[in-house]
């Protein structure tokens, strides 16, 4: 072994009071021969050569490169260490343990680099205009083992990511940052990667603002997985972005909730209006890093169908690949979220049964926002109910573009294109008794499939009621195939209708209607000219639509152009 001598500098604000040997090896692993502590109202520095942690109000001890904290306070580390920081705070002790990283380059072959065993709160704070690391020199493992830390960073504790600096995160065992409790990420630039999930806050994982980017080669990006509720009666297992720039690149999902996953708006400690950007990009298919990001075939499927797949194909995708996933409910009331999946856009489950005892009511919830989404399955898919009121949703490419057991749409803009159907109420095995149904009230809703094959635009399984809004779907003209189908009852009490192509079952109304002959589509969009008023159009796709049939309060339809 080689030995070089370094210096080990225990300093109050008295005196100088001891110095030590420092051992290192040729591949830098550290090997500190004696241990120091710090206590109330001391200043504490240890200095590695390479690496230094100071502390004012903390205490901590260091032996064979493994620093441990025992009290709260403020930690001040920069420089490298090939060794771990480990917390381990009595329970007495309700303080936060705060690790501000000036430049910390920390990696552990031995556990988590970073490892908090008990603390009330740690906080991990990158200094501003500085860039730090934490890197896992374990072997790949994607499975958790209560031996081991199951991430580069691993805490037993509520943990907050902070600071304006940037913290970069390479996970091998299991996960990149791993809390058992609740995860709050707030200003930080982190970019974490991992084999299997590559941020996951068991409790919950908040997002206020910063820029996150998160690679999962063989899990999720973000993941909760707790269902109980805390002893104030809240109900963890909840993903929340209400700030910041996210992107999540995974090979299951982008984001797996184990309760809710909510996008909205939010404020920033001065108050100011905060709006999240997330980008998803998920796959089925193996990935790797590949100049740290994660890559898949694409198979060469995309918008406007051409290469749709079919339910036998679907069937070999054995992961779950959706863009955002919630075993309760999706809520979006703002931000804007840019999704491409290899199974669905947005997915919420009916029926789980959580540990606090209730069920998972299976609803996609939109009032907000802006929403685009290329999906392999389903773009919008809700076990129970999908309720749109507001926001602007574009299904550029979906084997069906929304579907749910009962769907509600009474605002917001929607342009949505599947291959299968654009907007199907379909039966759900989760859901007996609760009959299909498709009620449109307000909102613009522009919808379309292929002019040819079994496929129809608006589907329902049961009934159809339309009461309001602008809706406007393009399909096949006859046969078993349409642009509007309903098993039940097709009623029409107020808005406008425009169908390119055909109808299995017209509308039961007393509004104007107005049928026109000629060929449409072929990429082109449409002004719908009525006697007291006009309606626009989103460009069709490229096919020929077969003839216009229309509804409207605005009249007859007087000409398209």
């Amino acid at each position: 072994m080689k030995r070089i001598k370094g210096i080990y500098l225990v300093l109050s604000s008295l005196a100088l009071l001891s110095a030590c040997s420092l051992t290192e090896n040729a591949s830098s692993t550290q090997s500190v021969e004696n241990t120091y502590s710090g206590g109330a109202d001391t200043s504490v520095s240890v200095d590695a050569s390479a690496f230094s942690m100071t502390t004012d109000d903390g205490a901590f001890e260091v032996s064979d490169g493994v620093y441990t904290i025992s009290k709260s306070g403020v930690y001040s580390l920069s420089g490298t260490l090939v060794g771990q920081i480990f917390v381990n705070v009595d329970s007495s002790d309700t303080g936060t343990v705060e690790l501000d990283l000036s430049g910390a380059n920390i990696s552990y072959e031995g556990n988590s680099p970073i490892y908090v065993r008990q603390a009330e709160e740690v906080k991990i704070k990158a200094e501003k205009d500085t860039v730090n690391s934490i890197t896992d020199l374990r072997a790949v493992e994607t499975s958790e083992n209560e031996n081991q830390g199951n991430g580069a960073i691993y805490a037993k504790s509520d943990l907050k990511l902070v600071g304006s600096g940037t913290l970069n995160v390479t996970g091998t065992y299991n996960n990149g940052v791993h809390t058992t409790k609740d995860l709050k990420i707030k200003n930080q630039t982190l970019i974490v990667q991992a084999p299997n999930n590559a941020i996951k806050g068991s409790d919950s994982v908040t997002i206020e603002s910063g820029t996150i980017t998160a690679y999962a080669t063989s899990g999720d990006a973000i993941k909760t997985s707790s269902t109980d509720k805390s002893s104030s009666n809240k109900q963890r297992g909840t993903v929340t972005i209400t700030g910041g720039t996210v992107n999540l690149y995974a090979a299951n999902d982008g984001i797996d909730a184990a309760y809710d996953a909510i996008v909205s708006t939010g404020t920033d400690e001065d108050g100011n209006a905060t709006s999240p950007v997330i980008t998803i990009r998920t796959s089925s298919y193996a990935t790797s890093y590949t100049n740290s990001k994660v890559k898949k075939a694409w198979g060469g499927w995309g918008p406007g169908g051409g290469g749709a797949h079919d339910e036998d194909d679907h069937a070999s995708v054995n992961e779950s690949a959706k863009g955002i996933k919630a075993s309760n409910s999706v809520q979006v009331s703002g931000g804007t979220l840019d999704i491409q999946a290899y199974d669905d856009g947005l997915h919420a489950n009916y029926g789980d049964t959580f540990d606090s005892g209730s069920k998972g009511v299976g609803d996609l919830l939109i009032s907000g926002g802006n929403i685009t989404v290329l999906a392999y399955d389903d773009g919008l898919h809700a076990d129970r109910f999908v309720r749109v009121s507001g926001g602007t949703i574009k299904v550029s490419s979906a084997y069906e573009a929304v579907e749910g057991n009962q769907i509600f749409i009474s605002g917001g803009e929607m342009d949505v294109y599947g291959t299968d159907d654009a907007v199907n109420a379909g039966n759900s095995k989760t859901m007996a008794g609760l009959s299909p149904y498709l009620e449109i009230s307000g909102g613009y809703l522009f919808a379309a499939v292929p002019s040819s094959g079994d496929v129809d635009c608006i589907d329902s399984n049961g009934s159809i009621s339309i009461k309001g809004g602008t809706t406007i779907a393009c399909g096949p003209t006859m046969g078993m195939a349409s642009a509007l189908d309903a098993d039940g009852n097709v009623t029409m009490s107020g808005g406008t209708l425009v169908l390119f192509g055909g109808y299995e079952k017209a509308p039961s109304t007393s509004l104007t209607a107005t049928t026109k002959s000629g060929n449409y589509g072929s990429g082109k969009s449409y002004t719908l000219t009525f006697d007291n008023g006009a309606v626009q159009t989103k460009n069709l796709p490229n096919y020929s639509y077969s003839g216009v049939k229309s509804w409207s309060v605005l009249g007859s339809l007087k000409s398209v152009a």
